[in-house]
């Protein structure tokens, strides 16, 4: 269930992000984007969840069940924090919601509204909420902005040990969070984005 970027572009008015941009990840495992802000990871992420189309090219997927947590939260304002988890999961699987909660470090806050939350609790809510959702396959844009060094090491394992048998393809711009935590990272630069280097950390 690879994914493949063949001959992708995608401009936003005189703006093109992408020209005939080819690319193929593997079916499983963790890849890191890395570049400048503003050049186009979010928008390969976009592309990749199917909320944008290409004005040219194809993507080719497989998968059927997405997670993404995007750079914004978007929690549910009105709802707590134990409520947002469960409005992704059905009725039966509040123990899940639960759990995912403890591992975020929120157990204490599940009862509060995203308002009474600092940013990087709602952070972690959002983070929660993607997890306990499962899916095959995972969109991360920077999941951890806002997040303390102390925190992001104690919630890694939590994200990136959980099932190694799925894709994960998380953007960052910290290159020592790449190479602790990715198996490939690709630096990205230029407009259109262009691969500048492809590594492989394993």
């Amino acid at each position: 269930m690879s994914i493949k970027f063949e001959k992708v572009s995608k401009s936003f008015g005189s703006k093109v992000v992408l020209s005939d941009f080819t690319l193929e990840l593997p079916d499983n495992g963790i890849v890191a984007f890395m570049g400048p802000s503003g050049y186009g990871k979010t928008t390969l992420l976009r592309l990749l969840a199917g909320l944008i189309e290409p004005d040219s090219g194809q993507i080719i997927t497989q998968y059927e069940r997405l997670s993404y947590v995007f750079q914004e939260d978007r929690l549910l304002d009105g709802v707590t924090a134990l409520g947002n988890v469960l409005a992704v999961l059905d009725s039966k699987n509040g123990a899940l919601a639960v759990e995912w909660l403890k591992r975020m470090g929120l157990d204490d806050s599940a009862n509060l509204l995203p308002r009474e939350l600092s940013g990087g609790m709602r952070r972690r809510l959002a983070i929660a909420r993607a997890m306990a959702f499962g899916g095959d396959f995972m969109l991360l844009d920077e999941p951890f902005a806002g997040l303390d060094d102390v925190t992001r090491e104690r919630i890694y394992p939590h994200i990136f040990e959980v099932d190694k048998s799925r894709l994960t393809i998380l953007v960052t711009h910290d290159r020592h969070e790449a190479e602790q935590i990715a198996d490939r990272l690709i630096i990205m630069r230029g407009s259109p984005l262009t691969i500048v280097e492809d590594l492989n950390l394993c």
